[in-house]
């Protein structure tokens, strides 16, 4: 406390009623100039928590940013940014305005529900980034998170990020990215199992699909292929590819790494072929050495 008689400073004057009410006031959000779009201005850093919406902006709209997949007209995939305008936000700024739930002594959950990017606008089209109610586990309120998915949402534009999935693995039904098991198996120092009862007896159409193995995978804990190429087999084929399989011996010590696979998807057990460096197989949990008939058939079929 100052002297009797002498003056206290602003500065003071705000220290003190802030330790009376057991804390500095709050911030409000910061208000940017008018709004362009998601991809042209930057979300605001997540790590510090935002002031909260308060009297000292007036929201009309929200703007929600998502990005996640979508399902093309060629039957590929991709990740797609969209940004969606809300004009009926009532329900929104309503949660939005809760206060946080006291925090728990108890145990919380391990999940971490999100929401997307979301921002306010103002009749002039200024906007802001509020800052998130949390609930007692520190956790967005489950208000807001519904609030966000009952907003009747339009779409104002939307572009690919990234494929996910080509056409041609999705006609073939092969999937776009795949674990190459043998490297992973030999990464992890698996031993070779038995190979009684490798395959399915009388498997139905088996599909073969082709992978390349990047070069900054290769040799990897978990190395992974990006799909090149993929069919069906035909009956003659399969046959010949299975006795081929269920006849292959012990695979050699070899360390080179595979820059190309297959899988021979049989309904049963995957089948894991090297189409080049070591040119081993995978059988369910046999590790063995392909000949050179199956490695010719394989390379005919793709």
């Amino acid at each position: 406390m100052s002297r009797p008689g002498a003056l206290i400073t602003i500065g003071a004057l705000i220290a003190l009623l802030a330790s009376a009410c057991g804390g500095p006031p709050e911030a409000s959000p910061q208000v940017n100039e008018a709004w362009r779009s998601c991809e042209a201005e930057p979300a605001v850093d997540a790590a510090s928590p935002l002031p909260r919406l308060d009297d000292s902006f007036a929201p009309v709209a929200a703007i929600v940013c998502f990005t996640g997949p979508a399902r093309r007209a060629d039957g590929g995939e991709s990740q797609v940014a969209t940004e969606s305008r809300a004009d009926d936000i009532t329900s929104l700024l309503a949660a939005l305005r809760l206060k946080d739930e006291r925090r728990t002594n108890g145990a919380c959950t391990l999940e971490l529900p999100v929401i997307p990017r979301l921002v306010l606008l103002d009749r002039d089209g200024r906007w802001i980034t509020p800052g998130i109610p949390q609930d007692s586990c520190g956790k967005v309120r489950v208000e807001v998170r519904r609030a966000v998915g009952d907003l009747r949402l339009t779409p104002v534009s939307s572009r690919p990020v990234r494929e996910l999935e080509s056409a041609e693995a999705a006609r073939t039904g092969c999937g776009q990215h795949r674990a190459d098991m043998i490297g992973a198996t030999i990464a992890m120092g698996t031993r070779s199992g038995s190979k009684t009862g490798l395959l399915p007896a009388g498997a139905g159409a088996v599909r073969m699909c082709v992978y390349r193995v990047p070069a900054d995978q290769q040799g990897s804990g978990k190395p992974a292929g990006d799909f090149l190429s993929g069919r069906a087999l035909s009956g003659r084929e399969w046959a010949a590819a299975k006795a081929a399989i269920e006849n292959a011996p012990a695979a050699k010590d070899c360390t080179t790494h595979a820059g190309r696979f297959t899988v021979l998807l049989t309904g049963g057990d995957d089948v894991y072929v090297e189409l080049d460096g070591c040119e081993r197989l995978l059988a369910g949990s046999f590790l063995g050495q392909s000949s050179r008939a199956l490695q010719d058939l394989l390379a005919k079929s793709n």
